[in-house]
């Protein structure tokens, strides 16, 4: 009997140390709303190349922010701004020397494509060029909303805008509003609104009544391993960069 017990201790030892000596095969990514259809497509050719299961996680950059430093346990983060990166650095939960700027875009004002509206100038009495209601994230928790408060303040559009933004969860979803014609005119990504058939851009914000835009990925500390970083490196690598060019992204 004591043999056996023995021989069963040694099973179980064996099978555990076997165990954790194995490569991992799933990668959580939590990414910001905006980067839905890069990071999806990225994920694929990785997971094709290297067997790696990548699970990926799209919401606004703060509300990732939030689901992190509440428990939740990615691999990898791509946030919208740095200011949440910067956020989880503070509370010692990301690698601080991991956080590095992948892509820029431009902020883009949109109707729907059946709307008569043909082209605006933001810097010419902007809120005069349309009657309806504006999409964008909402500011306090959305990067692109918080650029696009941003440009409106710059603008001197804050008072005339106010009682007529309707904020959204993500840049997704202030997307979606505009496409099914619930308001007049949104400010997204132009990333995102070239991806849409439902949408028209009329304007290109100008870079100067802004911050300037970009995706910053980082490492979770509790996932800093070889693994991760193979994908995190990859993320910038030239295979990597031929892909956020063909989505719009712009390489600085």
């Amino acid at each position: 009997m004591k043999k056996l017990i023995f021989y069963i201790i040694v099973f179980v030892m064996t099978f555990a140390c076997t165990n954790k000596n194995q490569p991992q095969t799933e990668l959580l990514v939590f990414s910001g709303a905006g980067l839905t259809n890069v990071v999806t497509e990225l994920a694929e050719i990785y997971n094709a190349e290297n067997d790696i299961d990548i699970k990926l996680n799209f919401a606004s950059s703060g509300t990732l922010a939030r689901q992190i430093e509440q428990g939740a346990q990615p691999a990898v983060y791509i946030s919208a701004n740095e200011k949440w990166v910067d956020y989880l650095i503070n509370l010692d939960l990301v690698v601080p020397e991991s956080k590095e700027k992948v892509v820029g875009t431009s902020m883009a004002v949109i109707v729907p494509s059946d709307s008569e509206t043909d082209s605006i100038t933001f810097l010419n009495d902007f809120p005069e060029q349309f009657k309806g209601r504006l999409s964008i994230g909402d500011p306090k928790h959305v990067p692109a909303g918080d650029y696009a408060w941003k440009a409106i303040e710059s603008g001197g559009y804050a008072d005339a805008l106010t009682d007529r933004i309707l904020p959204a969860k993500d840049v997704r979803s202030a997307l979606m509003v505009v496409e099914l014609g619930e308001v007049e005119m949104g400010i997204v990504y132009k990333t995102d609104a070239l991806k849409s058939q439902k949408v028209r851009i009329v304007s290109i914000i100008p870079y100067e009544l802004h911050p300037p835009i970009g995706f910053y990925a980082s490492i979770l500390k509790h996932k800093n391993n070889e693994q991760t970083r193979l994908f995190y490196n990859f993320l910038t690598s030239k295979e990597a960069k031929d892909i956020w060019i063909k989505h719009g992204f712009k390489i600085e």
